[in-house]
């Protein structure tokens, strides 16, 4: 490795992740004039600053030295813009997010190959399904079908979202999938599906600013994203293109079936359904749907009006914390031991391979470590915890 970064790639790398000076600079604690001056070659930085740049693209840091300029491949498409396009407008730490998923997607896919790891399939029938509803009722039957015996024995605990959400994670991981919860920034994405060149399929849940309910939603709609193949970052309660509609359709029949969801509703009193804030707060509170979700299901089944959707909307994107911060006066804090934390947002699968791959001593601690983060202090309670839960699910 050279003494001295290059210039030209410094600014080149930036350019193809999409990132403003100002963005990077504040992440990487320089300022806009000092970085200008090394993408142009007049100051040259320290290696602090260049590991923090190199951490701001999400590039190791050998890439920006020596007389190569990287080819990065673009980042999935942002289905967040009414024309989906290669995501060019995420903040570093969004970017960041997005990448650390795709490594653990990665690692996970190849220790599955070398301990011959072979997932379940249990969605051939949601895949032939014709319309995006009847993917979403094949699923839930499929869904409830394996869940219903097991669901005492896997011991989730939380509100019903909660259970219902760790028991989906771990359906989806079961049949090879990774799934992480985690921080990201909110104006970035509320979740995402990838399955990057040998990785493994992967959502990522944004569990940052939106409440529990949803969390939720946003994992059914990126899992609708796997099932049709569609790479991308969502927001799920912004939807401006045809494949978003098409999973909050999938999403919102999957956790509330309309027949379900009319007889929810039509059992409320009349002083209930009259104000139709309180209708959605109401309907929120006897589903599994967020109050976003909720509104949107009340207008399909004509209980609301567009129009009183815009209103109560209006004051949703004001204020889009306010579901989640009344969530944590009612349901209460969360936490929890540590190994089963950080369980719970690596996901269950890659901790699975990494238990069976330490086993055949192919890997160690310290590469379990690295590699996803998990803390050798953890790793054991880890690995008890996710291989119980997948021989649960798997008999």
């Amino acid at each position: 490795m050279g003494a001295m970064p290059n210039n030209r790639a410094l600014r080149a790398v930036r350019e193809q992740r999409g990132l403003a000076l100002k963005q990077v600079a504040d992440f990487a604690a320089i300022s806009v004039d000092r970085l200008t001056d090394f993408e142009r070659g007049d100051r040259e930085p320290s290696r602090k600053q260049v590991e923090r740049l190199a951490d701001a693209y999400g590039v190791p840091l050998y890439s920006l030295f020596g007389s190569s300029i990287p080819n990065l491949a673009p980042l999935p498409q942002d289905f967040r813009k009414v024309d989906p396009q290669p995501a060019s407008s995420l903040t570093p730490k969004g970017v960041r997010s997005l990448l650390s998923s795709e490594r653990v997607s990665v690692y996970a896919k190849q220790l599955a190959v070398e301990v011959k790891y072979k997932p379940k399939d249990l969605n051939k029938a949601v895949r032939a399904s014709k319309t995006t509803k009847l993917r979403a009722t094949t699923m839930r039957n499929i869904f409830d079908e394996w869940h219903r015996p097991r669901a005492s024995l896997l011991g989730f605990s939380g509100t019903l979202e909660q259970r219902f959400m760790s028991a989906l994670r771990l359906f989806f991981e079961i049949q090879g999938g990774v799934l992480n919860v985690n921080d990201a920034p909110f104006q970035d994405f509320m979740g995402f599906f990838v399955e990057p060149e040998g990785g493994l399929p992967t959502i990522f849940v944004n569990r940052s600013v939106s409440s529990k309910k949803a969390q939720l939603f946003t994992l059914a709609h990126e899992y609708s994203h796997a099932i049709l193949g569609e790479d991308g970052i969502s927001n799920p309660f912004m939807p401006r293109n045809a494949v978003e509609r098409t999973c909050n359709v999938f999403a919102a029949e999957f956790l509330a079936p309309m027949q379900e969801f009319a007889r929810v509703v039509e059992a409320l009193p009349k002083t209930t359904r009259s104000n139709p804030e309180t209708l959605i707060a109401a309907a929120s509170a006897r589903s599994l749907l967020s109050r976003h979700a909720a509104a949107i299901r009340l207008v399909e089944g004509s209980y609301i009006s567009q129009q009183e959707l815009r209103t109560w909307r209006s004051k949703f994107v004001a204020n889009p914390r306010f579901e989640k911060d009344e969530e944590k006066e009612t349901v209460g804090g969360g936490g929890g031991v540590p190994h089963a934390k950080r369980l719970s947002e690596l996901g269950h699968l890659a901790v699975v391979l990494s238990k069976r791959a330490f086993d055949l001593r192919l890997i160690d601690r310290f590469d379990i470590a690295n590699s996803l983060g998990l803390s050798q202090s953890l790793q054991d309670r880890a690995f008890a915890l996710a291989t119980k839960r997948f021989e649960i699910a798997l008999t």
